[in-house]
């Protein structure tokens, strides 16, 4: 028993000594909070939208968190990048100490072995002839002050609604100052992936990255920059990267289009980037192996084979067309991330033939096809 109580005592004396580290967390993760931390890290980088500084750093802590789990360290420096990336909520002090102090346990301390019974307080005869008494008097009170709150509130509620019909003049709402009032106003993204940033500065955060033909509500502008509202939220992004005239790209993304080799970006074996679309597009029909967190390292060499080929096909076609279809979600989901992690979906035709075929017919992706709302699990028969 002494030497466990000594391991323990060492392994709770090492934690401190990491933990009273300079620049690291002063308390470990809690496994609620690792799961959610890698659940964002991994939604993040399926969504495709990531610019490629996010990508090396969000990789690097996947990596860090698969490894050591709960006891992962970061500096304050990623700690904080890692809360801005992501937009973590605070975690709460008590889930976190619950995480520390599980490693270490306490013994119990001993009980008395003699059982104190508490002794019945004795009734006097006042007390039991009074005891009605005293319960009709609280139970009054436990109706009336609430009785007298709803009386109250109700009497304030109809003296404002009087007050407002007995009004003269209609009330008009206060004066929109002149830098909202171009709310209603739309502009067009004019490259191919420009950085939407949390200020009007490039040395602000960057919140998002849209594709050319995106289209954006401009709230205000500010020097050089100009205030937007999108998917992402409300940001910053330079006043010369956009464009009160649609580009012909926006025409096109809109409706089914012949892309040009050019206009494609392969991302997997089964994901795109199509210029002019606001997001990546999913192709449908088919599943490719991941490259990204794969399940093993067959899976992996198949996603690269399947990926390359892909590119292959675009490079080398005569002709490509791509055509949108509705994602497989809830109505009113698509092209949010409670649908296909904010993706598109769609096909792609090289030469007439679907590219789905093509890598189903040479072995690197296997045929998957999803409901009007729902998809199944995707098959991994790499693995087996």
């Amino acid at each position: 028993m002494q030497s466990q109580l000594n391991v323990a005592v060492r392994q709770k004396t090492s934690v401190a000594q990491l933990n009273n580290r300079p620049g690291f967390s002063s308390m470990p993760f809690s496994p609620e909070r690792t799961k959610e931390i890698q659940s964002r890290i991994d939604a993040r980088l399926r969504s495709g939208q990531a610019n490629d500084w996010e990508m090396s750093f969000l990789t690097n802590m996947a990596e860090r968190f698969q490894r050591y789990g709960t006891q992962t360290r970061l500096s304050k420096a990623q700690y904080a990048s890692l809360h801005k990336v992501l937009k973590l909520e605070r975690e709460k002090p008590s889930q976190t100490r619950s995480s520390a102090d599980d490693r270490v346990t306490q013994p119990a301390p001993k009980r008395s072995a003699r059982n104190v019974q508490a002794r019945p307080r004795p009734i006097s005869v006042t007390r039991a002839i009074n005891a009605p008494r005293r319960a009709v008097r609280k139970a009054q009170r436990q109706i009336m002050v609430p009785l007298v709150v709803a009386v109250g509130f109700f009497a304030l509620v109809g003296s404002l609604f009087e007050s407002s019909n007995s009004r003269s003049t209609p009330y008009s709402p206060p004066a929109i100052p002149s830098s909202q009032t171009a709310d209603t106003a739309y502009v067009y993204v004019t490259r191919t992936r420009v950085n939407q940033r949390a200020g009007p500065s490039t040395s602000n955060a960057v919140v998002g990255v849209l594709s050319e033909g995106a289209r954006v509500a401009k709230l205000r502008e500010e020097g050089q920059w100009t205030q937007i509202r999108f998917n992402f939220g409300t940001g910053w992004m330079a006043t010369s990267f956009l464009s009160s005239v649609a580009p012909p790209t926006e025409q096109l993304a809109s409706q089914d289009r012949s892309p040009r080799a050019s206009d494609v970006r392969i991302i997997d074996g089964d994901t795109i980037d199509v210029r002019g679309m606001t997001a990546n597009v999913r192709l449908v029909g088919f599943n490719a192996p991941e490259t990204w967190r794969p399940s093993c390292t067959a899976e992996r060499e198949v996603g690269e084979r399947a990926t390359a080929r892909l590119g292959q096909l675009v490079r080398g076609a005569a002709s490509i067309e791509f055509e949108r279809v509705a994602c497989s979600c809830r109505p009113g989901t698509e092209g949010t991330d409670q649908c296909n992690f904010g993706r598109f979906c769609g096909s792609l035709f090289v030469d007439g033939r679907d590219v789905g075929s093509t890598l189903i017919a040479e072995g690197l992706a296997v045929p998957y096809r999803c409901g009007r709302t729902s998809c199944p699990p995707r098959p991994q028969p790499w693995c087996r």
